[in-house]
C-alpha cells in the first residue's frame, strides 16, 4: 500500500472514471487516469431500467478498474455513482454486482450532493474568492452552483444531460434547426423555475466543469473563432453542426471523436443556460466532481465515509 496515493472511482451517467493521485503538501499530482464510455443513461429503457447489455459493459469496466487497483495499491479509495443510477429502478441489481467486483461500498450521491462536490472541486483547484457560477453538464443531470470561496450559496441538480437529451431530441441523429430548437426550448423549461433565484443572487465569473464546455474550448482553440466562450461562439458552432447534417457526419475541426455522439445535445443545454441566465462568457475549470471527491478523501478518516 502506498501511503500518499488516493483513488476515486466515479460511475458517471456517460463515462466511468478512475483517478489516482499522489498527495503533495496541500495539493496533489495525478498518478494515473482511466476512463470508459459506458453510457449508463443511454441504457435506460422507458421503464427506467438499465438494460443487461449496458450493465455488463459497466461491470466489465469495473473488473478492469479492480485489476488496476491491485497494482496501484492506494491508501484510500472512494467510489460514487450519480444521475443515471439515481434514476434507475434496477439500480440495486447493478450496485450489488459492482460492489462484489470492487469489494468496496458504492456511494450513490444525491443531485444536491453532486452539485456541492462539483463546486468543492472547482474551489479546490481554482482558488477563486469572488462570487462564482459553476455549471456542469453531465450525462443525465446538469448542476448549477453559485458560491464564494469555499461556501456554496445556491445549488441545484436539474434532470437533463447530454445523454438523455440525445435520446429525446436527436433520436433520428439529424443535426437540423428543428432538433436543436426542441432541445434548447425543453432545456429552458427545465432551467426556468430556478433561474430567478440565480439571477437575484448574482455572480462575477462563470466556470464550466463539463466535457461539453471543454469540447467547445478545444474547437475554439483550434479554429480561433472567438476570444472567449460566449453565446455568439455557441451559435457559430451550432451552425457548423447543422452544416454536417447528421451525428455520424459530425466532423468539426477540434472536436474529439469521443465527444461526437453527445456534443450536439450538450451544446443545446449550454445554449439554453446562456440564454436563460444571460451568461456573458464561461471559462473552463480544472476541477469538478472528481477533484471534489479527492479533497473529501484527503480530509476524511476512512475511505468509505462521504459527508458533504
Amino acid at each position: 500500500m502506498t501511503n500518499n496515493r488516493y483513488t476515486i472511482i466515479d460511475l458517471g451517467s456517460n463515462s466511468f472514471h478512475m483517478l489516482t493521485v499522489e498527495r503533495i503538501n496541500n495539493g496533489f499530482s495525478v498518478y494515473s487516469k482511466s476512463k470508459q464510455k459506458v453510457r449508463l443513461a443511454a441504457g435506460l429503457d422507458e421503464q427506467y431500467n438499465i438494460n443487461q447489455e449496458t450493465i455488463q459493459k459497466g461491470l466489465d469496466c469495473l473488473t478492469n478498474f479492480k485489476n488496476e487497483l491491485r497494482i496501484l495499491q492506494p491508501v484510500k479509495v472512494l467510489i460514487t455513482a450519480t444521475a443515471a443510477l439515481r434514476l434507475a429502478n434496477n439500480k440495486e441489481v447493478f450496485i450489488k454486482q459492482a460492489e462484489e467486483i470492487l469489494q468496496r461500498p458504492i456511494n450513490l450521491i444525491s443531485g444536491l450532493q453532486e452539485a456541492r462536490i462539483i463546486y468543492k472541486g472547482v474551489a479546490f483547484t481554482e482558488n477563486i474568492l469572488f462570487p462564482l457560477l459553476v455549471i456542469d453538464i453531465g450525462g443525465a443531470s446538469t448542476e448549477l452552483i453559485i458560491g464564494e470561496g469555499t461556501t456554496v450559496k445556491i445549488a441545484h441538480s436539474l434532470d437533463m444531460g447530454c445523454v438523455t437529451w440525445l435520446k429525446r431530441y436527436f433520436p433520428d441523429n439529424q443535426l437540423n434547426q428543428e432538433n436543436f430548437k426542441n432541445a434548447i426550448e425543453q432545456a429552458k423549461k427545465v432551467i426556468q423555475p430556478e433561474a430567478q433565484q440565480y439571477l437575484q443572487q448574482g455572480w462575477s465569473l462563470t466556470m464550466g466543469a463539463s466535457g461539453t464546455i471543454q469540447a467547445v474550448q478545444e474547437i475554439n482553440e483550434k479554429q480561433k473563432l472567438s476570444p472567449e466562450i460566449n453565446l455568439q461562439l455557441l451559435y457559430q458552432i451550432r451552425a457548423l453542426c447543422i452544416r454536417c447534417g447528421t451525428i455520424e457526419n459530425l466532423h468539426i475541426d477540434g472536436l474529439k471523436l469521443s465527444r461526437k455522439l453527445v456534443f450536439a445535445s450538450g451544446l443545446s443545454i449550454l445554449i439554453a443556460l446562456f440564454e436563460i441566465l444571460a451568461i456573458p462568457a464561461v471559462q473552463c475549470s480544472k476541477g469538478a466532481l472528481r477533484e471534489g471527491l479527492i479533497s473529501i478523501l484527503f480530509s476524511s478518516h476512512t475511505e468509505t465515509t462521504l459527508s458533504i
